[in-house]
């Protein structure tokens, strides 16, 4: 990938390359996080983390209160609320981890706009 990178870089002209430099700048983690929080469905993020709190909170108690049961009945009850709860909060992680990839591919979708806008303009040219 690294390859392919440095021979974008030396056939665009040098006012392409410092534009490329500007986007090419890949965000940290926590910058993503924060875009996620800042986008169009950012209240179905904040929606999603909500219930991945109380979903977590209630797995935890799910827990503490299966082995503090003392008949089986009551362990193999908090043990499937448990499950079912540690689950939920497993299918809200890999939600949001898609979301996070959905952003990361629009943003090298829209640098693949920027290069073709750029290209059709100096074939214009």
């Amino acid at each position: 990938m690294k390859d392919l990178d440095k021979k974008i870089q030396e056939a665009l002209r040098s006012e392409d390359a410092e534009l490329f430099d500007e986007f090419n700048a890949e965000p940290s983690i926590f910058e993503m996080l924060i875009e996620t929080f800042r986008g169009k469905h950012r209240w179905l993020v904040f929606l999603t983390m909500f219930w991945t709190i109380v979903f977590l909170v209630l797995g935890v108690l799910s827990v503490i209160r299966f082995f503090r049961a003392e008949e089986t009945r009551d362990m193999l009850m908090w043990a499937a609320a448990s499950a079912l709860f540690i689950s939920g909060v497993s299918m809200m992680k890999v939600w949001f981890w898609m979301e996070l990839n959905k952003n990361a591919l629009t943003r090298e979708i829209k640098r693949l706009e920027l290069q073709i806008a750029r290209l059709a303009g100096r074939i214009k040219d």
